[in-house]
């Protein structure tokens, strides 16, 4: 997920809703009775035309925002009253108060997803500040606007997550911009932050190169900082990028760093999450000893905290785990009687032939 900065306690802004955890969205797009529809709906699109495809991805009713349920009515009282304070501030001159009036007014969009709206009043802010020269304002509404872009790509998607790959994505290219802007006027922790989201912009425009640099740098930030929490997101980060591009050495030595960084945190969720991520990456590599162990602590972790959808989908993937393990077995079970009755001379000979090419 895109990661925004807060607001300084000096200015009263209005609280964020926060984005939904991974618990779930695991149980609104794989459990949920109307994410099994959509699956069900998708096959069928996709396996009754010739451009199934392209049908599917023009048919809004396949679209995964369906599976949200929200009330986008905004108050317009309350937009009315940070409009008059925005108007009556710059008559008087004032132009932080203008400045909060407006993000105020965009973090109220934000809360129902209003984004082009929230853009809109982020973007005063950012042209009030920048002639002001006021930089706490201007790193707000870049990484506002920045974040808002993100999120407005993957319009389709349930949500915005590092996962989504458009190369020719529109507002993933804005989004850079804003990221960028915020990264020249920040302090190192806000730094940090447009390092890890011009990370997940550029993983998702399918430049790993770029992505991987500013994870790097956004890591270095969180040592100097001395953050563990900002060196896990980080490794994580990486560790989910590699995996993307099939450097699984790479990802499983990042998602192990990552483990024991949110562990030291006991950040819970964040390690039942880690944890099946490896068994994810275990299997991958044919490691299914070591996938079930894994599956199985993520299992344990998401029935301690309640949990439901990680829980289902770890006992699921545990199951495969555990299958393809007793699966392994059973083949070497089956194969070594043969083995062993095969004369060692027939065996040397063979090898010796194999060694002749």
């Amino acid at each position: 997920m895109p990661q925004r900065i807060d607001a300084p306690e000096t200015i009263k802004t209005p609280a964020r809703v926060t984005a939904p955890t991974r618990d779930e969205r695991i149980r609104k797009t794989v459990f949920a009775p109307h994410a099994a529809a959509l699956r069900k709906l998708k096959h069928q699109v996709r396996h009754s035309f010739e451009n199934g495809a392209e049908v599917e991805a023009k048919l809004a009713c396949c679209s995964a925002q369906k599976l949200k349920e929200r009330d986008n009515a905004v108050s317009a009282k309350l937009i009315k009253e940070y409009l008059m304070l925005a108007e009556s501030s710059k008559r008087a001159g004032r132009h932080n108060a203008e400045c909060a009036a407006h993000l105020c007014l965009g973090i109220t969009y934000d809360n129902v997803e209003e984004y082009s709206k929230a853009i809109d009043c982020y973007m005063l802010v950012l042209s009030i500040s920048e002639s002001t020269k006021h930089s706490i304002f201007m790193g707000l509404a870049a990484n506002c606007i920045g974040v808002n872009y993100q999120l407005m790509s993957s319009a389709r998607e349930y949500i915005y997550t590092g996962k989504f790959v458009d190369a020719e994505n529109q507002n993933l290219q804005h989004a850079l911009v804003y990221h960028q802007k915020h990264l020249e006027v920040a302090d190192d922790a806000g730094k940090f932050v447009a390092h890890l989201n011009l990370g997940l912009t550029y993983g998702s425009l399918n430049d790993p190169n770029e992505a991987a640099r500013h994870h790097q740098e956004a890591l270095r930030l969180a040592i100097r900082l001395n953050s563990t929490y900002g060196q896990s997101l980080a490794v994580g980060n990486l560790g989910l990028l590699a995996s993307r591009q099939n450097d699984l050495e790479t990802a499983v030595a990042c998602m192990d760093q990552h483990l024991q960084l949110i562990q030291s945190v006991n950040d819970r969720p964040g390690e039942a999450f880690a944890w099946m991520q490896l068994g994810l990456l275990s299997s991958r590599v044919s490691d299914h000893e070591r996938a079930v162990r894994s599956f199985d602590q993520a299992y344990k972790l998401a029935q301690e905290l309640g949990e439901v959808g990680t829980m289902k989908q770890c006992g699921c993937y545990l199951g495969v785990a555990r299958a393809r393990l007793q699966m392994e077995a059973y083949v070497q079970q089956l194969t070594a009687p043969l083995l062993s009755a095969v004369p060692q001379t027939q065996l040397d000979n063979k090898q010796s032939i194999g060694g002749s090419f």
